[in-house]
């Protein structure tokens, strides 16, 4: 215990501020996506499936595809953000929270979308949205154990020398 919070102290003030700022920040830019109307937001996904059929062939990529994803990678960025806020701030990883976290961000997105116009609330996007978000916030776990581990074996194979 007393490791894990010399761990959290050893992470400069500027470093925790950071973090916290970027994970605001990637909030505050889907609360702006989630602001567009479906018009505006069916524009912008028809220029990804313009640009995906063109590396992929017609008939693969489509519309909801590229929003489906969309909304995945959004989350994962914000499940990762989270999940490296909670470890630079606490010196440990607290995977369960980022997700908890991100996921309930997801639900307040959902319901915001409530209010825009020809926009829907759908569980299943949330659904995805949560799902991105595990991944986001796993990859920042299994980062954090593959470090550990080199340096582990860094150490071990000083001790050794």
């Amino acid at each position: 215990m007393q490791q894990e919070r010399n761990r959290a102290a050893g992470y400069p003030k500027a470093a925790k501020i950071i973090c916290w700022l970027l994970t605001a920040a990637c909030m505050c830019v889907i609360f702006w996506l989630s602001s567009r109307t479906a018009d505006e937001s069916s524009a912008q996904s028809d220029i990804f499936v313009e640009l995906l059929q063109r590396i992929f062939g017609d008939g693969l990529i489509t519309e909801f595809i590229v929003r489906k994803g969309a909304h995945f990678c959004e989350y994962a960025g914000l499940g990762f953000l989270f999940a490296l806020s909670f470890y630079i701030q606490f010196g440990k990883t607290k995977t369960p929270a980022a997700v908890l976290c991100a996921s309930a961000y997801a639900v307040t997105d959902e319901l915001h979308q409530l209010f825009v116009d020809g926009r829907a609330c759908r569980a299943a996007d949330w659904a995805i949205d949560t799902a991105g978000a595990i991944l986001g916030a796993t990859v920042l776990l299994l980062a954090v154990l593959i470090c550990k581990k080199r340096a582990e074996a860094r150490e071990n194979k000083a001790i050794r020398n």
